[in-house]
């Protein structure tokens, strides 16, 4: 599916799919639909994920981000074709998943592009960070590796006071030398 949609290529050529055609004859042959087949596949997730129901969501996000990609393809025909559509893929599941290493790796070697993981990486993290506090899921808790990447509070640049600024105290009280 993810090929079928990144290539924008006809339905026939899915062999586990049978009728090819669909009901209404719908295929991938322009930008507009891809983006149609992108909203509409988030928008069953959400109704699955909210409902409770079983099943996986992370091929759908997938393929959701495939069609997104293929999309802003024809529209910046500058971008190759598989970074677009891995990035896309990448940035939606890291943004539900929170597995911002697995997914630029899991997918570029999935799809036979392992030239792309730095395009892939950055587009995961810049989700990473962009969604750091927007759970979508009922069972995520906030990664708290986050905040101590974005917010430290530790002192870089300590200040070493003088040795003969301190007194003469008792052993056990001593200050430790650095």
């Amino acid at each position: 599916e993810f090929q079928t949609i990144a290539t924008m290529s006809p339905a026939k050529t899915l062999e586990h799919i049978w009728p090819t055609h669909g009901l209404i004859g719908f295929e991938m042959e322009t930008a507009w639909h891809c983006l149609i087949v992108a909203i509409t596949k988030l928008i069953a997730i959400s109704f699955t994920v909210a409902g409770g129901y079983r099943g996986g969501f992370i091929f759908p996000f997938f393929a959701a981000g495939a069609a997104l990609g293929r999309c802003l393809h024809e529209f910046f025909p500058s971008v190759p074709i598989p970074i677009a559509c891995l990035s896309f893929a990448a940035a939606i599941n890291v943004a539900i998943t929170r597995t911002s290493l697995a997914t630029p790796i899991i997918l570029c070697f999935l799809a036979g592009e392992p030239n792309a993981m730095s395009g892939v990486l950055a587009a995961s993290l810049v989700s990473l960070f962009a969604t750091t506090y927007m759970p979508f899921l009922k069972t995520q808790v906030p990664r708290a590796d986050i905040n101590v990447a974005m917010y430290s509070d530790l002192d870089l640049d300590p200040q070493i006071e003088p040795e003969d600024h301190h007194e003469e105290a008792a052993p056990e009280q001593v200050p430790l030398k650095v």
